[in-house]
């Protein structure tokens, strides 16, 4: 393909020069480039590598974090709903704590219990492990009453939740509300 130039203006006129060669006969530096060698993707590639392998662990531990809270804040709400159920059916209500389980039940008039919020699995939704003050086996709940404060028929004690080396505390006061820290 060559270029040829008719009837072109002078350099003044249009600031542009015209074209006097094709681009098989031009010199290597003005040709265009088409690409990228394979030295210069490989160098592109170890630093990429380079950054994941220093970025992904901080990804892992932020997950793990999150994971936990999110689990942290599932089993608030489910404490808090049972606490809101006795409230407004003015009714005892439960709170269970079994092997990474959490549910609701309140007391209906008749004598049987209706369960508040459906059972919340723990280490099967987000690998979260909930204790009882570090025993994974133990079977506790908090029972509140018809004004929405806490009965505590077992020990008292903190629900623990475990991920990784990462642990959160949930300890709930005698006024039924979720507090900073657990003193009784």
């Amino acid at each position: 393909m060559r270029l040829f130039v008719r009837n072109a203006l002078p350099l003044l006129q249009t600031g542009v020069r015209p074209a006097l060669h094709d681009a098989r006969t031009a010199p290597p530096r003005l040709r265009a480039r088409r690409g990228v060698s394979i030295a210069e993707m490989v160098v592109v590639l170890v630093i990429a590598g380079i950054m994941l392998s220093i970025a992904l662990p901080r990804f892992a531990g932020m997950r793990d974090r999150m994971s936990l809270r999110s689990a942290k804040q599932e089993v608030i709400a489910y404490i808090m709903a049972s606490r809101a159920a006795a409230i407004r059916q003015s009714q005892p209500s439960q709170v269970h704590f079994l092997n990474n389980r959490v549910w609701g039940t309140i007391n209906q008039p008749n004598g049987t219990n209706a369960t508040v919020t459906q059972t919340l699995r723990t280490f099967r939704t987000r690998d979260v492990t909930l204790t009882l003050n570090g025993d994974p086996t133990a079977n506790d709940s908090i029972v509140y009453d018809a004004r929405g404060i806490a009965t505590y028929p077992g020990r008292k004690s903190a629900r623990v939740l475990t991920l990784n080396n990462l642990q959160e505390t949930i300890c709930v006061s005698r006024a039924g509300l979720i507090t900073r820290s657990c003193t009784y």
